[in-house]
Protein backbone atom coordinates (compact mmCIF):
# COMPACT_ATOMS: atom_id res chain seq x y z
CA UNK A 1 0.00 0.00 0.00
CA UNK A 2 1.26 3.26 -0.86
CA UNK A 3 2.37 6.36 1.58
CA UNK A 4 -0.36 8.79 1.02
CA UNK A 5 0.66 12.50 0.62
CA UNK A 6 -1.02 13.19 4.30
CA UNK A 7 1.22 10.98 5.91
CA UNK A 8 4.69 11.81 3.84
CA UNK A 9 3.91 15.78 5.37
CA UNK A 10 3.40 14.33 9.21
CA UNK A 11 6.44 12.14 8.95
CA UNK A 12 8.77 14.70 7.72
CA UNK A 13 7.37 16.91 10.63
CA UNK A 14 9.94 16.19 13.68
CA UNK A 15 10.32 17.72 16.88
CA UNK A 16 13.78 19.72 15.20
CA UNK A 17 11.65 21.73 12.93
CA UNK A 18 10.17 23.09 15.72
CA UNK A 19 12.47 22.87 18.81
CA UNK A 20 13.26 25.91 21.15
CA UNK A 21 17.02 26.92 20.26
CA UNK A 22 19.69 26.10 23.49
CA UNK A 23 21.69 29.65 24.28
CA UNK A 24 25.21 30.64 24.30
CA UNK A 25 27.68 28.32 25.10
CA UNK A 26 28.93 28.67 28.80
CA UNK A 27 32.05 27.29 30.38
CA UNK A 28 33.38 25.18 33.33
CA UNK A 29 34.88 27.78 36.03
CA UNK A 30 32.42 30.48 35.09
CA UNK A 31 31.12 32.17 38.73
CA UNK A 32 27.61 32.71 38.05
CA UNK A 33 27.82 36.06 39.20
CA UNK A 34 28.97 36.88 35.79
CA UNK A 35 26.19 35.24 34.29
CA UNK A 36 24.15 38.23 34.03
CA UNK A 37 26.66 40.28 31.38
CA UNK A 38 27.25 36.65 29.29
CA UNK A 39 23.89 36.16 29.12
CA UNK A 40 22.78 39.71 28.08
CA UNK A 41 20.92 40.20 25.04
CA UNK A 42 23.24 39.80 21.94
CA UNK A 43 23.36 38.64 18.38
CA UNK A 44 20.26 36.67 18.60
CA UNK A 45 17.36 38.75 19.92
CA UNK A 46 15.17 35.75 20.47
CA UNK A 47 17.10 34.03 23.05
CA UNK A 48 15.10 34.71 26.31
CA UNK A 49 17.63 33.64 29.92
CA UNK A 50 14.87 33.23 31.72
CA UNK A 51 13.51 30.41 29.32
CA UNK A 52 16.12 29.14 26.92
CA UNK A 53 18.52 26.42 28.51
CA UNK A 54 22.25 26.88 28.02
CA UNK A 55 24.76 24.09 27.46
CA UNK A 56 27.82 23.78 29.60
CA UNK A 57 31.27 22.97 28.11
CA UNK A 58 34.56 21.75 29.50
CA UNK A 59 37.83 23.43 27.62
CA UNK A 60 37.86 20.88 25.10
CA UNK A 61 34.38 21.92 23.73
CA UNK A 62 32.77 18.64 25.22
CA UNK A 63 29.33 19.32 26.45
CA UNK A 64 29.32 18.81 30.55
CA UNK A 65 25.78 19.61 31.34
CA UNK A 66 22.98 22.16 30.88
CA UNK A 67 22.25 25.11 32.58
CA UNK A 68 19.05 26.86 32.72
CA UNK A 69 17.24 29.36 35.55
CA UNK A 70 15.64 27.42 37.42
CA UNK A 71 18.92 25.78 38.76
CA UNK A 72 20.09 29.24 40.07
CA UNK A 73 16.97 31.37 40.56
CA UNK A 74 16.48 30.65 44.30
CA UNK A 75 20.36 31.21 44.83
CA UNK A 76 21.30 35.14 46.37
CA UNK A 77 23.30 37.28 44.11
CA UNK A 78 24.26 39.64 46.99
CA UNK A 79 25.66 36.87 49.08
CA UNK A 80 29.09 35.54 48.32
CA UNK A 81 28.30 32.24 49.74
CA UNK A 82 26.11 32.24 47.23
CA UNK A 83 28.29 32.66 44.17
CA UNK A 84 29.37 29.06 42.61
CA UNK A 85 30.54 28.27 39.86
CA UNK A 86 28.15 26.82 37.20
CA UNK A 87 29.99 23.10 37.31
CA UNK A 88 28.21 23.70 41.11
CA UNK A 89 24.80 23.92 39.67
CA UNK A 90 24.55 22.85 36.25
CA UNK A 91 22.04 19.48 35.77
CA UNK A 92 22.49 16.89 33.78
CA UNK A 93 19.63 15.88 31.12
CA UNK A 94 18.18 12.23 32.58
CA UNK A 95 17.50 9.62 29.69
CA UNK A 96 13.53 9.97 29.88
CA UNK A 97 14.47 14.01 29.20
CA UNK A 98 15.84 13.44 26.21
CA UNK A 99 14.11 12.96 22.65
CA UNK A 100 15.64 12.01 19.22
CA UNK A 101 15.69 14.72 16.32
CA UNK A 102 14.05 11.97 14.19
CA UNK A 103 10.40 11.99 16.63
CA UNK A 104 8.01 13.10 14.57
CA UNK A 105 5.61 16.06 15.76
CA UNK A 106 2.63 13.60 15.95
CA UNK A 107 4.85 11.20 18.25
CA UNK A 108 5.62 13.75 20.18
CA UNK A 109 2.17 14.60 21.22
CA UNK A 110 1.70 11.22 22.66
CA UNK A 111 4.72 11.45 24.32
CA UNK A 112 4.07 14.52 26.65
CA UNK A 113 0.69 12.86 28.86
CA UNK A 114 2.77 9.74 30.29
CA UNK A 115 5.62 11.49 31.65
CA UNK A 116 6.23 14.30 34.47
CA UNK A 117 8.60 16.25 32.39
CA UNK A 118 8.01 20.15 31.19
CA UNK A 119 10.38 19.78 28.81
CA UNK A 120 12.93 17.14 26.69
CA UNK A 121 16.17 18.05 25.61
CA UNK A 122 16.48 17.11 21.31
CA UNK A 123 19.23 14.67 20.32
CA UNK A 124 21.13 14.61 17.12
CA UNK A 125 23.77 12.56 16.77
CA UNK A 126 25.47 12.70 20.10
CA UNK A 127 24.44 16.16 20.37
CA UNK A 128 22.27 18.18 22.50
CA UNK A 129 20.50 20.58 19.60
CA UNK A 130 18.01 22.04 21.05
CA UNK A 131 14.75 21.73 23.78
CA UNK A 132 11.09 21.14 23.18
CA UNK A 133 8.38 22.81 25.74
CA UNK A 134 4.14 21.51 25.01
CA UNK A 135 3.93 24.76 23.22
CA UNK A 136 6.44 24.09 20.88
CA UNK A 137 4.19 21.82 19.27
CA UNK A 138 1.97 24.95 18.40
CA UNK A 139 4.25 26.15 16.18
CA UNK A 140 3.18 26.94 12.79
CA UNK A 141 4.85 23.75 11.28
CA UNK A 142 3.65 22.04 14.02
CA UNK A 143 -0.14 23.04 13.62
CA UNK A 144 0.98 21.37 9.73
CA UNK A 145 1.02 17.77 11.41
CA UNK A 146 -2.81 18.20 13.05
CA UNK A 147 -3.65 19.45 9.64
CA UNK A 148 -2.74 17.30 7.56
CA UNK A 149 -4.09 14.58 9.93
CA UNK A 150 -7.54 16.34 9.83
CA UNK A 151 -7.07 17.25 5.99
CA UNK A 152 -6.23 13.61 5.01
CA UNK A 153 -9.32 12.10 7.00
CA UNK A 154 -12.21 14.87 5.66
CA UNK A 155 -10.40 13.93 2.11
CA UNK A 156 -10.70 9.96 3.15
CA UNK A 157 -14.62 10.69 4.24
CA UNK A 158 -14.90 12.87 0.76
CA UNK A 159 -13.39 9.80 -1.32
CA UNK A 160 -15.92 7.42 0.65
CA UNK A 161 -19.16 9.64 0.02
CA UNK A 162 -19.03 10.48 -3.35
CA UNK A 163 -17.95 6.40 -4.66
CA UNK A 164 -20.85 6.49 -7.27
CA UNK A 165 -22.42 3.32 -5.95
CA UNK A 166 -22.61 5.52 -2.37
CA UNK A 167 -23.53 8.73 -3.71
CA UNK A 168 -27.04 9.15 -4.04
CA UNK A 169 -27.69 7.20 -0.82
CA UNK A 170 -25.54 9.75 1.23
CA UNK A 171 -27.39 13.00 -0.53
CA UNK A 172 -30.73 11.31 0.67
CA UNK A 173 -29.25 10.17 4.18
CA UNK A 174 -28.87 13.85 4.98
CA UNK A 175 -31.89 15.91 6.17
CA UNK A 176 -33.85 18.85 3.66
CA UNK A 177 -32.72 21.21 6.03
CA UNK A 178 -28.88 19.74 5.67
CA UNK A 179 -29.24 19.41 1.98
CA UNK A 180 -30.34 22.82 1.90
CA UNK A 181 -27.09 24.36 3.85
CA UNK A 182 -25.11 22.10 1.02
CA UNK A 183 -27.14 23.78 -2.18
CA UNK A 184 -26.32 27.48 -0.22
CA UNK A 185 -22.90 26.58 -0.14
CA UNK A 186 -23.04 25.10 -3.68
CA UNK A 187 -24.48 28.16 -5.15
CA UNK A 188 -21.79 30.67 -3.61
CA UNK A 189 -19.57 28.30 -4.93
CA UNK A 190 -19.95 28.03 -8.55
CA UNK A 191 -22.59 29.85 -8.93
CA UNK A 192 -24.81 28.36 -10.68
CA UNK A 193 -27.96 26.00 -9.78
CA UNK A 194 -26.86 22.03 -8.51
CA UNK A 195 -28.82 19.35 -11.18
CA UNK A 196 -29.01 16.46 -9.18
CA UNK A 197 -28.03 13.83 -9.88
CA UNK A 198 -25.45 14.82 -12.56
CA UNK A 199 -23.80 16.96 -9.88
CA UNK A 200 -24.37 15.24 -7.00
CA UNK A 201 -21.04 14.85 -6.20
CA UNK A 202 -19.95 18.03 -6.16
CA UNK A 203 -23.34 18.66 -4.07
CA UNK A 204 -21.65 16.00 -1.28
CA UNK A 205 -18.35 18.54 -1.68
CA UNK A 206 -20.31 21.36 -0.42
CA UNK A 207 -21.51 19.34 3.04
CA UNK A 208 -19.66 19.85 6.41
CA UNK A 209 -17.46 17.46 8.67
CA UNK A 210 -20.67 16.61 10.60
CA UNK A 211 -22.34 16.15 6.98
CA UNK A 212 -19.86 13.29 6.09
CA UNK A 213 -20.54 11.85 9.47
CA UNK A 214 -24.04 11.58 9.48
CA UNK A 215 -23.44 9.75 5.57
CA UNK A 216 -21.15 7.47 7.44
CA UNK A 217 -22.90 6.40 10.03
CA UNK A 218 -26.05 5.79 8.49
CA UNK A 219 -24.53 3.98 5.60
CA UNK A 220 -22.37 2.29 8.09
CA UNK A 221 -19.02 2.99 6.02
CA UNK A 222 -16.74 1.87 8.21
CA UNK A 223 -15.87 -1.07 10.10
CA UNK A 224 -16.06 -1.49 13.09
CA UNK A 225 -19.56 0.40 13.29
CA UNK A 226 -19.38 3.28 15.56
CA UNK A 227 -22.17 4.85 17.78
CA UNK A 228 -23.77 7.78 16.27
CA UNK A 229 -22.63 9.95 19.16
CA UNK A 230 -18.99 8.46 18.82
CA UNK A 231 -18.70 9.32 15.38
CA UNK A 232 -20.10 12.55 15.76
CA UNK A 233 -18.56 13.45 18.36
CA UNK A 234 -14.65 12.66 16.35
CA UNK A 235 -15.78 14.75 13.78
CA UNK A 236 -16.54 17.62 15.69
CA UNK A 237 -13.44 17.24 17.65
CA UNK A 238 -11.37 17.24 14.03
CA UNK A 239 -13.21 20.45 12.99
CA UNK A 240 -12.74 22.37 16.19
CA UNK A 241 -8.84 21.48 15.91
CA UNK A 242 -8.96 21.76 12.07
CA UNK A 243 -10.36 25.12 12.38
CA UNK A 244 -7.86 25.85 15.57
CA UNK A 245 -4.64 24.46 13.64
CA UNK A 246 -5.91 27.32 10.54
CA UNK A 247 -7.05 29.93 13.05
CA UNK A 248 -4.33 29.47 16.00
CA UNK A 249 -5.85 31.67 19.58
CA UNK A 250 -3.44 34.57 19.78
CA UNK A 251 -1.67 33.66 23.73
CA UNK A 252 1.18 34.89 25.27
CA UNK A 253 1.14 31.67 27.72
CA UNK A 254 0.09 28.42 27.45
CA UNK A 255 -4.20 28.51 28.52
CA UNK A 256 -4.65 29.27 24.94
CA UNK A 257 -3.68 25.55 24.32
CA UNK A 258 -5.41 22.44 23.54
CA UNK A 259 -4.41 20.44 26.96
CA UNK A 260 -2.00 17.64 26.49
CA UNK A 261 -3.94 14.47 27.30
CA UNK A 262 -7.29 15.90 25.51
CA UNK A 263 -5.07 16.56 22.39
CA UNK A 264 -3.48 13.18 22.92
CA UNK A 265 -6.01 11.18 22.75
CA UNK A 266 -7.36 12.83 19.89
CA UNK A 267 -4.52 12.61 17.93
CA UNK A 268 -4.65 8.49 18.95
CA UNK A 269 -8.14 8.10 17.84
CA UNK A 270 -7.24 9.94 14.63
CA UNK A 271 -4.67 7.41 13.86
CA UNK A 272 -7.36 4.91 14.24
CA UNK A 273 -10.14 6.80 12.21
CA UNK A 274 -7.72 7.48 9.61
CA UNK A 275 -6.88 3.46 9.12
CA UNK A 276 -10.89 2.55 9.47
CA UNK A 277 -11.49 4.91 6.53
CA UNK A 278 -9.01 3.42 4.58
CA UNK A 279 -9.75 -0.25 5.07
CA UNK A 280 -13.12 1.07 3.91
CA UNK A 281 -11.80 2.64 1.37
CA UNK A 282 -9.73 0.02 -0.22
CA UNK A 283 -12.56 -2.66 0.52
CA UNK A 284 -14.98 -0.72 -1.56
CA UNK A 285 -12.04 -0.22 -4.37
CA UNK A 286 -12.77 3.62 -4.13
CA UNK A 287 -10.28 5.48 -6.85
CA UNK A 288 -8.23 7.81 -5.62
CA UNK A 289 -9.06 11.32 -5.43
CA UNK A 290 -8.54 13.63 -8.23
CA UNK A 291 -8.80 17.57 -8.08
CA UNK A 292 -10.86 19.22 -10.26
CA UNK A 293 -9.77 21.90 -12.45
CA UNK A 294 -10.44 25.08 -10.50
CA UNK A 295 -12.58 26.97 -13.13
CA UNK A 296 -14.34 23.30 -14.28
CA UNK A 297 -16.89 24.27 -11.00
CA UNK A 298 -18.37 27.27 -12.99
CA UNK A 299 -19.37 25.33 -16.17
CA UNK A 300 -22.98 24.41 -16.45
Amino acid sequence: MSTSIFEQVTSSLTVMSICGSLGPDIYEGTPLSELESLLAPGEDPNFDPFIDPCPVRNSNGDLVGILDFSDYAELDPLDPLDDPFVEDVMHLPAPRQLLSSSTTVLEAVEIFPGTSNQSFYIIHGNQVVGYLLYRHLFHPVGRLAFLALALEIEEQALRLCQHPPFREGAWKALSDNRRGKAIEIFRRQYGCEPHPPRKIDRLIDCTQLVDKATIIWKMKLTSPASSRSELLGFFENLRKIRDFCAHPQRSSSDDGLIPKQRLSEFISNAKSMRDRLNDSLLSHKVGKYHQRPFFDGFQD
